[in-house]
């Protein structure tokens, strides 16, 4: 197999992956950053883990004002509910409702699940080799536009 041919495969996955995105976000009525608010929910739900509005903003890396905006929208949908938080009065956690682990959970899920039986397959030499160039991919893609826009400002 070429470099070309792995270069050809990475990119009809991510075309493929921004597809299913975009069909799940039409089937659901949600826009880019409220799927990506509900598939952060319904993973930090799975890990028993809480979640604050912060952690949101933190995690698409926008502002507090816009993430309230976007959760009044959701929550206006039914797809989360703001709870009070156990310990701290003053703060709140966003939980998603079953809706949306109806609506968003089960599509992503279909896709994970199909995922895992591919990685299941590929034994532990393959995973070991697709982690890898995953992780060496990912990296690239975060350096990218970093140290030119440093410099560019110098």
């Amino acid at each position: 197999m070429s470099t070309a041919q792995v270069l050809q495969a990475l990119a009809r996955f991510r075309a493929s992956d921004t597809q299913m995105h975009q069909r799940v976000r039409a089937t659901a009525s949600l826009g880019e950053n409220e799927l990506r608010i509900l598939d952060f929910l319904l993973r930090e739900d799975r890990d028993a883990r809480v979640v604050k509005p912060s952690d949101i903003s933190r995690h698409l890396g926008i502002s507090s004002a816009s993430t309230t905006a976007l959760l009044d929208r959701l929550e206006r949908q039914g797809s989360i509910q703001r709870v009070s938080h156990p310990t701290d009065r003053r703060s709140i956690l966003i939980e998603p409702t079953s809706q949306a682990e109806q609506e968003v959970a089960d599509l992503v899920d279909a896709f994970e699940e199909h995922a895992a039986d591919v990685a299941d397959a590929l034994g532990d030499d393959g995973r070991a080799a697709v982690l890898a160039f995953l992780a060496s991919v990912s990296d690239a893609a975060d350096r990218i536009g970093v140290t030119e826009r440093v410099g560019s400002y110098a």
